[in-house]
């Protein structure tokens, strides 16, 4: 390697510190500096009016501003780390929540449950078949304006349905008849018929006597004075004639309409068994 000759490194330091050389150097880097200042100025006037951008800048990055948000931001974040951190203590501890799992999830567990509940409703559906039972024992009469049979709406039983009778409170069951008072309007159309007997037959007799004629003269009775004479007296009887007989029709009457009272109809059985 060739080593560096001392005058001429005195030469060149000489050079390089020479106040003419600096102050050129020193009035090019101004120049250049004056151009960038003037560029730079004329740019932000156009792109960012100093007045605002002061402005946004005293309101935006003033420091007390800046730390009063700092601070704020930093109590929220640290609440929110502490609550948290304890809630996660609690709610998302490994144990608790393998304990909830074991005891949610566990198939023992359900079908446990699930039985419980199938047995609650096997209760509920035996006491409703029990109450429905005593409501409607054998003998007794169901009445809807359903036409379905009582045994598939309560579920049990054998049941009679009651049809074109209407129900009458007696002394006994299951007994028919009946009868009504009803107007001549509501009979059908008829005639009467009749013959009499002859019980009116009888005879009548008369008393008669002989007159004698040949004292039939003026002062002298009509009669003969043997008037009272019961040999004399002759009975007449008068002839049979009272028999007879009677045939007669009366004319039609009645006119057959239907005779009810006013009524509703409903369904009705009665369980046999």
């Amino acid at each position: 390697m060739k080593k560096v000759d001392k005058e001429y490194v005195d030469s060149e330091l000489n050079k390089k510190a020479n106040l003419v050389y600096v102050d050129e150097k020193d009035n090019e880097i101004k120049e250049k500096v004056e151009w960038y200042h003037e560029w730079t100025s004329e740019t932000f006037k156009v792109k960012a009016d100093t007045g605002w951008v002061s402005g946004c800048l005293d309101l935006k990055a003033d420091k007390t501003y800046v730390d009063e948000k700092d601070n704020e931001i930093k109590e929220k974040v640290e609440w929110y780390h502490e609550w948290t951190s304890e809630t996660f203590k609690v709610k998302a501890d490994t144990g608790w929540v393998s304990g909830c799992l074991d005891l949610k999830a566990d198939k023992t567990y359900v079908d446990e449950n699930y039985a419980k509940k199938s047995e609650v409703n096997d209760v509920i559906t035996s006491m409703k078949n029990e109450i429905l039972q005593t409501l409607y024992p054998v003998g007794s009469i169901y009445t809807s304006m359903n036409s379905t049979n009582p045994a598939t709406v309560l579920g049990f039983g054998t049941w009679k349905q009651i049809v074109d009778k209407f129900l009458y409170c007696a002394r006994y069951s299951k007994q028919t008849g009946g009868s009504k008072k009803i107007k001549e309007a509501n009979l059908p159309p008829h005639t009467h018929t009749g013959t009499t007997n002859f019980s009116g037959d009888h005879s009548h007799s008369l008393r008669d006597h002989p007159l004698y004629n040949s004292e039939y003269e003026a002062g002298n009775d009509v009669l003969s004075p043997s008037y009272n004479n019961a040999a004399k007296k002759i009975f007449r009887p008068t002839e049979p004639g009272g028999n007879h007989v009677h045939t007669f029709t009366t004319n039609p009457t009645g006119l057959g309409k239907d005779y009810m009272p006013p009524f509703v109809t409903v369904f009705a059985w009665y369980r046999m068994n």
